[in-house]
């Protein structure tokens, strides 16, 4: 008898616990399911809290410390991401994706040498993903390593040619080493792609002006400041241009608004005193320069040094075209 009882209640606890199991797996599979549809409508918080649900269900469940990850991420909360992401490469080691979302926090953070070791791990796994590539190209240029950037975006280029981004970032590796024809080349072809950013349009306006071609330049650096008008590096150079062509009254402006906008850039002010110089404008040049200096004498030199070699070209400009009409 007391063996039927016990036999009974084994039966009846297995029971239990194969219905807890069963329970505890539907509820897993709800709150995945709860969690994945509020991860796609970038709710972060509710599906944040529904993969904590799973964990507390699943300890070890990869799906949930994945997308813990992703969430976390998209809330910047780096430092849980990074813990998530982790604990999920541990239990499965073959995910691109993971590496790849780990290198991409580590570059935000500026740290290259972890966002490259994850970065190239992506590439590993999966050597013919072009978002890998192309994140890994990116990596090794900033930390001036040209030759392997160029290796790894012309091969993501390859992969994706309808691509902006990858040839605008092949363009900067080739700007960076001083290749000015080759990365006018990508800069261009980055534009014929619907590349349409302040940064490319920058960068087209500065290798344009390196290659002497300033035309083409000024025409880049004012579509710039079509998108932003506050962009004080093509508000400068602008200002060069002009200054350089003996547009006075034209660099002015470009250099007065630089100084609106940042009262602590110097060169811009330097650019005013002198264009306002040569202008004839002197009351406000040598306001310009004894601001300058009281507050660093070589920069007021600097400014003197200007006006003087802008006036010795003025002047041999007269003498030559003096000479010539004696000549007539």
């Amino acid at each position: 008898m007391k063996k039927f009882t016990y036999s009974l209640l084994t039966i009846f606890i297995l029971n239990l616990i194969s219905i807890s199991v069963a329970l505890s797996d539907d509820s897993v599979q709800v709150y995945i399911q709860t969690a994945g549809m509020a991860l796609k409508s970038e709710n972060y918080p509710r599906a944040i809290e529904n993969y904590e649900n799973v964990l507390r269900l699943d300890h070890n469940n990869f799906e949930a410390l994945k997308n813990l990850g992703v969430a976390n991420t998209a809330l910047g909360n780096d430092k849980i991401a990074i813990d998530y992401f982790t604990k999920a490469l541990a239990i499965y080691g073959k995910d691109p994706s993971i590496a790849n979302n780990l290198g991409a926090i580590f570059s935000n953070q500026k740290n290259s040498g972890k966002a490259i070791e994850y970065f190239e791990m992506a590439v590993a796994l999966d050597s013919n993903n072009y978002l890998h590539l192309s994140n890994l190209g990116i990596e090794y240029s900033r930390t001036g390593r040209i030759s392997s950037a160029l290796a790894v975006l012309q091969k993501a280029h390859s992969l994706n040619p309808e691509n902006p981004l990858i040839p605008y970032s092949i363009g900067t590796c080739f700007a960076s080493s001083g290749s000015m024809d080759s990365a006018e080349v990508y800069f261009e072809r980055s534009e014929a792609l619907g590349g349409k950013t302040a940064d490319l349009y920058y960068h087209l306006g500065t290798v344009k002006n390196r290659l002497k071609k300033s035309d083409e330049a000024e025409t880049y650096y004012k579509k710039v400041l079509e998108l932003n008008t506050r962009h004080i590096n093509s508000l400068q150079s602008l200002g060069l241009i002009y200054f350089s062509n003996n547009d006075y009254l034209k660099a002015q402006e470009q250099f007065r608004r630089v100084t609106e906008i940042d009262t602590t850039y110097y060169p811009a002010w330097i650019g005013l005193g002198a264009a306002s110089s040569l202008s004839g404008n002197t009351p406000r040049a040598d306001s310009i320069l004894n601001n300058l200096i009281n507050i660093d004498t070589a920069m007021a030199v600097q400014m003197m040094d200007i006006i003087s070699i802008k006036q010795q070209q003025k002047n041999k400009k007269l003498r030559d075209q003096t000479q010539d009409s004696l000549k007539n």
